[in-house]
Parts: C-alpha cells; sequence; structure tokens
C-alpha cells in the first residue's frame, strides 16, 4: 500500500480530513456571534434625575447583577453588554408608593378565593396597572393577611415578577373600627384577615406577637373614631383607647417594628406625636394649619414621618378634606417633615395613573417638579429603611429605574412618557403603542345644523352645532345653567369626530382650555379654575373624544362592538385636568320614548376603565339619524336618565 511519510495512504488521508474538520470548527468557535452578557447593561449619553434634588446631563450607566456598577460622564464601553442609547431621554428612580392596598377583600370572600386571585389575577395586575407606570416598590398598608403574606413570598422568590413589597399584615383597631366595619363588612373572612380588634392590652401584646412571627415590616393601626363614610354608608366607627394606642407604639419598638397610623384629625395627631409615632398616615383633614401651628413645632421635633394621601381624598363626601390635604402638605413639606409619597391606591380596581396623579397634587400644593419626584424616591426609601439600596441613581444602588421619552422635572405630567422600567436591570416593561381603532368617516344627515339637550331636572340644557363641521371640521357646544350661559367649547376634529383641537371658556370660574393633538400628544395650556395649567398626555394614534357625545355617531356606524377612547375631565371630580381611559361598549338596542316621539336606538355603556367599578354611564344613540337621544348612568341594576334630545334643528 502507498504511504506518506511512512504512513499509509489511507491513515494519511483520514489525519488530513480530521486536520481540515478541527480547523473549521475552531473557526466557527473563533468567529461565533457573541451573546450579551446576563444581567449586564448600558444606558449611554443619558439625563440622570438622581431622586436626592439634583440631576445631571449626559451621563452613561452601567448596570453589572441588578445593581448600578458605574455612573459616568464618558460613554462607557464593554464587550458583549446589551448598550441602549439614552440620547434625549431622562432616567430616573423607580416610584416609591408608600401607601397603597392590593387587595381589599372586595373579589375574595375566602382564602380559596384569595389563592386564585392570587395565582390568576396578581401577574396581570403588576404586568399590566403597576410595572408600566413605574412603580417598583410598594408598601401595602392593610390586605387579607394570609394573601399579602403568600404574595409577598412569591415576589422575594422569584416566583412572582413585581415591586418589592414591603407589609403591615392586618391592622390593629378598635371592635367595629376601621378596618373592620368596613372593608371587613364584605365578609367575615375579610374582617377577620385585615383586622385585630382590640380592647385589651392582652389583645395588643398578643396582635404583635402574631405580627413579628409573621414577618412583616410595619405596624399599622386606625386611630379615628365617630362618622365615617364608607363609599355610600354612612357608619360610626370606634377608636382606639389612648393608652392601648401608646402599648402597640410602645411594644412595637420593643419588638423593631415601627407603627404608622391612619388618621385624619388634628387633635388626634396630636396625641400621636406626643406617644412617639413613627408614621402618619393621610393627616389632619379637618381644618388647614399654619406654619406657626403649635403642631408644626411639635410635628418636627417628634421626627414623625408623613405619608399623604391627596389623591385619595376625592373619593371623600366631605370636599373641604381634599382643600385642607393639599394646603397643610406644602406647610409640613416647608416645615421639613419628612414627606414620602402615598396614594391609597387600591390595586385591585385602578392603576399606577393613580400615582402620576398624586405628584401633579403634589406639585399644584406649590411643590417643584423635582421635591415631588423626591417624595416618590429618595424619600420613599428613607421612610421605609431601605434608602441604602433604593431611591436614588448612584453607585450601588438597586437598578429600578424608569426610562423616559420627556423630562418630568420640566413638566410633572411628562412622568406618563414612560420609555422602559427596569426591576433590579431586567426590563419588565417597554413601550407599547396605544390601541387604534379603523372607525369610518363620518357625515351628520342631511342639512343637520344642531341639536339641543335638557338635563332632566330641568337645570342644564346645551346646544351642538354642527353647521361648520362639512366646511372646517368645527362642532361648537355652548352650555347653560339655570338659563344663563355657563361654558362654550369648540372642537376640530377628524372625519371619524376625533378631535385635534380643543377650546373651552367657563368664564364663571376663570376656566379657559387650550388644548392641540400633535404627534399622539395632547398639549394642554391654560387655566382651570384660575389655576394655571400646563399638561402633556401621550394618546399615540387612540381616539381623543373630548365631547363624548361625538364619540357615538361615528361608533354606531362602525363595525366594532367595543372601543377605547380619552377625554380631559372638566368636572369638579377626581379627573378634574386629567386624562381619562374611557371604554364604550354597545350592548344592545331599545326604543326610546321623549316627548311622544319614539326612537329605535343602539344602547351603549361607557366606563373609566381605571374606575370601571365604580361608574357606568348609559348612551341611546338613534339608528336612523345617529344621534344621541338620551344619556344617564346605571348604579347596580338602576338605570337613571339625566339627559335627554329636545330637538334637531334643519337647514329650511
Amino acid at each position: 500500500m502507498p504511504s506518506v511519510f511512512g504512513i499509509p495512504l489511507i491513515g494519511f488521508i483520514q489525519m488530513v480530513l480530521g486536520a481540515v474538520v478541527l480547523i473549521f470548527l475552531g473557526i466557527k468557535f473563533l468567529t461565533r456571534p457573541k451573546k450579551n452578557k446576563k444581567g449586564e447593561l448600558i444606558i449611554n449619553d443619558v439625563h440622570i434625575i438622581i431622586g436626592d434634588g439634583t440631576e445631571s446631563n449626559h451621563q452613561s450607566i452601567y448596570i453589572k447583577n441588578g445593581v448600578i456598577a458605574e455612573v459616568s460622564a464618558q460613554p462607557i464601553q464593554k464587550k458583549n453588554v446589551q448598550v441602549i442609547d439614552g440620547t434625549g431621554k431622562t432616567l430616573m428612580p423607580g416610584l416609591i408608593d408608600s401607601h397603597i392596598h392590593i387587595q381589599g377583600g372586595f373579589s375574595c370572600h375566602n382564602e380559596d378565593e384569595s389563592d386564585i386571585f392570587l395565582n390568576e389575577k396578581m401577574p396581570q395586575i403588576f404586568n399590566e396597572n403597576v410595572l408600566p407606570y413605574g412603580i417598583t416598590t410598594i408598601k401595602d398598608l392593610d390586605a387579607p393577611k394570609h394573601f399579602i403574606y403568600k404574595l409577598r413570598d412569591k415576589i422575594r422568590s422569584g416566583e412572582m415578577e413585581g415591586p418589592e413589597l414591603l407589609i403591615v399584615g392586618p391592622n390593629f383597631t378598635a371592635p367595629d373600627g376601621h378596618p373592620a366595619n368596613t372593608l371587613g363588612s364584605n365578609s367575615k373572612w375579610a374582617r377577620s384577615e385585615m383586622a385585630i380588634e382590640i380592647d385589651t392590652p392582652e389583645q395588643v401584646s398578643a396582635g404583635i406577637k402574631e405580627l413579628k412571627e409573621a414577618g412583616v415590616d410595619f405596624l399599622k393601626f386606625t386611630y379615628q373614631g365617630g362618622d365615617y363614610w364608607y363609599f355610600d354608608h354612612k357608619l360610626t366607627i370606634r377608636k382606639i383607647d389612648k393608652e392601648l394606642m401608646k402599648q402597640i407604639i410602645r411594644e412595637g419598638k420593643e419588638n423593631g417594628l415601627n407603627s404608622t397610623a391612619h388618621v385624619f384629625y388634628y387633635d388626634d395627631v396630636k396625641e400621636l406625636l406626643e406617644a412617639g409615632i413613627y408614621g402618619i398616615e393621610h393627616g389632619i383633614l379637618d381644618r388647614d394649619i399654619e406654619p406657626d401651628d403649635p403642631i408644626v413645632a411639635l410635628w418636627k421635633k417628634s421626627g414623625a414621618r408623613f405619608v399623604p394621601t391627596v389623591n385619595a381624598m376625592t373619593y371623600e363626601k366631605d370636599t373641604t378634606r381634599m382643600a385642607h390635604s393639599v394646603h397643610n402638605l406644602k406647610v409640613l413639606y416647608d416645615a421639613g417633615i419628612p414627606i414620602a409619597m402615598g396614594t391609597d391606591n387600591m390595586f385591585e380596581q385602578m392603576t399606577g395613573e393613580v400615582e402620576h396623579k398624586e405628584l401633579a397634587y403634589y406639585v399644584e400644593a406649590g411643590l417643584t417638579p423635582m421635591q415631588a419626584i423626591v417624595l416618590a424616591t429618595k424619600n420613599g426609601a428613607e421612610h421605609l429603611g431601605i434608602a441604602g439600596r433604593k431611591g436614588q441613581v448612584k453607585v450601588g444602588m438597586e437598578a429600578d429605574l424608569i426610562l423616559l421619552d420627556k423630562n418630568p422635572v420640566e413638566n410633572i405630567s411628562n412622568i406618563q412618557f414612560i420609555d422602559r422600567v427596569f426591576l433590579k436591570g431586567k426590563a419588565v416593561y417597554s413601550q407599547k403603542p396605544i390601541q387604534s381603532f379603523d372607525i369610518p368617516d363620518y357625515t351628520y344627515p342631511r342639512d343637520l345644523i344642531s341639536a339641543e339637550y335638557a338635563s332632566t331636572d330641568g337645570k342644564q340644557c346645551r346646544t351642538i352645532n354642527y353647521d361648520r363641521y362639512e366646511s372646517e371640521r368645527i362642532i361648537t357646544q355652548i352650555t347653560f345653567k339655570d338659563g344663563e350661559k355657563w361654558a362654550e367649547e369648540e372642537f376640530t376634529v377628524d372625519r371619524s369626530l376625533s378631535a385635534t383641537k380643543w377650546v373651552y371658556k367657563r368664564p364663571s370660574d376663570n376656566t379657559e382650555i387650550n388644548a392641540v393633538k400633535e404627534n399622539g400628544v395632547i398639549k394642554m395650556t391654560g387655566s382651570f379654575k384660575g389655576k394655571p395649567q400646563d399638561k402633556s398626555f401621550q394618546i399615540g394614534e387612540g381616539l381623543w373624544y373630548q365631547m363624548m357625545d361625538m364619540c357615538f355617531p361615528a361608533f354606531v356606524n362602525a363595525k366594532l362592538d367595543e372601543i377605547l377612547f380619552y377625554s380631559i375631565g372638566t368636572g369638579d371630580n377626581r379627573g378634574a385636568m386629567s386624562l381619562g381611559e374611557f371604554a364604550a361598549k354597545k350592548i344592545g338596542t331599545e326604543d326610546v320614548t321623549v316627548d311622544d316621539k319614539t326612537y329605535s336606538c343602539v344602547k351603549i355603556s361607557l366606563v373609566l376603565t381605571i374606575f370601571s367599578w365604580a361608574w357606568t354611564g348609559l348612551f341611546w344613540v338613534d339608528t336612523a339619524t345617529g344621534q344621541l337621544v338620551q344619556s344617564g348612568v346605571k348604579k347596580g341594576n338602576k338605570e337613571k336618565v339625566e339627559w335627554q334630545l329636545k330637538k334637531l334643528h334643519y337647514k329650511k
């Protein structure tokens, strides 16, 4: 057999082929695409809101293993690390809400139902209602105990992705106090899970022992008695005895647990401060205080921390509580009282939009946007005892971060323009386009020039004019109250009747608003009740039906059964000067008789998505003309008509 270098030819060929294969594999290995290193991220050339009241431009951030490892004024370069271009964007710490309620026992009446809610609903709530709004740390102030303990453990173990969760467990309260007699009224199970009703020192000690063994982070009790509105029900609640209140604070400290108290009244706050309370929730809501009020000096001396919940006051029957909350927040802030953002948000039913509104209320109270942000970042971390690792964009801090397209220091409404949210360096939310809908072009009935409507109580009427729609795409509305002109509005709309421009004038209370939609953003300026307005709302390709009546003629003609749209609130409710998302749904047909004339109507329900449980509007639209015939509200199974068509005017 022939040989090469003394090696049989077949063996030599095999050796050569083997070497070629090895060389080929080696080249493939050396030239393979490199995977980005897991757990590492760089954001280059970004504007940073530190969280302590300062900011820096053109900074680069290197995140490794969930922690901010480097902050530099120079671009950071690392091999095989994901890089995000932060040019034109703003990076800030994730929001910390120091007063929320994840689950109030509304939808769960036993532990089995609670477990289903925990496993099936909570991932959706975190992914849709919490994280997309930049909320990365929360303190729950009361939820069914077995629910909240299990949820805490799932988050800590990594089994469920969500914000860092600190808890208080069930609240101490007097027998028949809040929340035993309020949230606990939903079921015996909720009452036993959410309240520790105490009347003796022994019950206090036993409750603290139970909570310490459960590993809670704080203690909470209610220090309020007397009349209490629970939604539409007026109740009488009991207040904890003063000596038992002192015992909770004292024994809590002895067991390494600081106490925080639900409180509304001046005299009760004074007693709590004198007793050495750690935290005040809600605050003084029965009167305005001034800088020289003795309670301000007492508060400062005590070192007690304050968690206002201004947005929650929009639910109160007593409207003065909102005014007191806003006023007193500024007085206490100026006095140097340590304040952390809290909202009283109920994630079971509402979204993180509430946190954004809370910050806007702080600015309305007189704080700058930067000062408001500090309350929701650095101050929140200090309040919760986690400032060593949270609340600022600095080296060594956990990378719970928000990347925004706009700078909220310039305008607090920019907090909504979130591009991404990070939990310990992991992107848990990326900006998604707002849903658009195929609404056909609309033409009003031939020769229709206006419509007149009247409220069923006879106090209001309004006229909508369509005569400029075909030529200028302009619709106007004039509203009268008690026979006097009250408000004028002009809407410039597209062919789907969605607004592109809105002018609103209400001279009686110095309201004049101008809003324009450009590039998917509504820019609103002017004044509302004499207060300057400068806000932006991102709606992308979404529909802007500022006058809701305009939505329905176009919607009825569409093949769609349900749409989402947006509108800015102008009333006295919690949505004033905020953008609301509404869901309209066709729910059937119905004949409606008004002034002896019968109309065949499409019936439409309308809810504000953030408060879908609280309010349902009803609208009946004539199938022949496409015009609104009547509107009203639904509470429970009862329907109430509030507006009706009086006349349609046509060209003669």
